[in-house]
């Protein structure tokens, strides 16, 4: 009997974009396994037409983080048998529900004083923080099974209904399947990231004057109304505001086919780079060598002269002059250089 293994993604769009080469990878280290992926629901779409998964069991939203959801995701598993699980999230929860559940080998890194909770407990590489999240996820798999892996990058598999849904969206705003444009996330969830509205309305003038792109706003249901202001006073079919308007894998559809995506560290721009998108990524409070999305190509914008960099928290604790300065100096030009500058690697 073939072995089943079950592997429970992170929580989030950007650490579930920075798991897919551990998952990608894990029928290689386990040949002829049958694999499973259990993730929270509004992620499940990213793990859709995968060859490397075999069956998807989904978090019901209520019960990702908690107390009731180690019963819940315990009852999940429990009907299923898994021989091997792999816990990516780094709670104590996590790992104790795959102990509740059964599954008989529980590998996961020793975190959050769960230990007795794993059967192959595995230390975090030190120092802590020193590698990329992508590869720490991924050394979990080259560690717990004992295979010979190669690392690969992130991928998402598209299906062409994906495209046709993408594009479908693009149509109702006048942007057709011949132009070119520019997918730009203009607002951060943590308010120490956020360049600024007037910022991306001066880049979306850019991106339209200077390099003849259309512009595809994209960002939550929440975002709707700085996107607005952003694209006010272009109802030329030159701006389109998606922001909350589309699927994760529609997003990833209309990512797939722009000239360049624009942002900061976020999970928009790990998608981007997951279906092959050039991106500039501006980074600040975030840590890049362990967050930063990995592209084939990218421009980092990251003000690496400054104490504070780097800093890692969602509100700029300083003040005056100080305050916000990662993201406040960062120029127009200097983020509509990095654009030329794929651009032209791209002709």
């Amino acid at each position: 009997m073939s072995l089943k293994i079950v592997i429970r993604t992170p929580n989030h769009l950007g650490d579930c974009v920075m798991a897919m080469p551990m998952i990608n990878e894990t029928r290689e280290a386990y040949p002829g396994a049958g694999i499973t992926v259990l993730t929270p629901e509004n992620m499940v779409e990213l793990f859709q037409n995968n060859p490397g998964i075999d069956e998807l069991l989904t978090i019901p939203t209520p019960y990702i983080h908690g107390l009731l959801s180690v019963f819940k995701i315990k009852d999940i598993l429990t009907p299923h048998d898994f021989d091997i699980g792999y816990i990516l999230p780094p709670s104590f929860g996590a790992a104790s529900a795959f102990k509740l559940a059964g599954v008989e080998e529980r590998v996961g890194y020793i975190v959050d004083g769960r230990r007795l909770l794993l059967t192959k407990p595995l230390p975090l590489p030190t120092p802590l923080n020193s590698q990329h999240r992508s590869t720490v996820y991924f050394d979990l798999l080259r560690r717990g099974s004992g295979a010979a892996l190669e690392p690969v990058k992130p991928k998402l598999f598209l299906a062409d209904e994906d495209s046709h849904r993408g594009m479908a969206l693009l149509a109702g705003y006048d942007i057709s399947d011949i132009d070119q444009y520019a997918v730009v996330a203009f607002r951060a969830v943590a308010e120490s990231r956020r360049w600024g509205t007037e910022n991306y309305r001066a880049l979306v003038s850019e991106s339209i004057n200077r390099f003849g792109l259309k512009v595809v706003l994209v960002g939550s249901a929440q975002d709707q109304a700085v996107g607005e202001e952003i694209s006010e006073g272009r109802e030329d079919g030159t701006v389109a505001n998606l922001a909350g308007k589309t699927s994760l894998r529609e997003l990833a559809a209309i990512c797939s086919r722009a000239q360049v995506f624009v942002g900061n560290d976020s999970g928009p721009a790990h998608l981007a780079a997951a279906v092959g998108v050039p991106v500039v990524v501006l980074s600040g409070a975030d840590d890049p060598k362990e967050t930063s999305p990995i592209a084939s190509r990218k421009r980092l914008i990251y003000l690496d002269h400054l104490e504070c960099i780097s800093c890692v928290k969602n509100k700029c604790p300083l003040k005056g002059d100080e305050f916000m300065r990662c993201m406040k100096e960062i120029t127009v030009d200097q983020v509509c250089n990095s654009v030329a500058e794929l651009i032209e690697e791209g002709q």
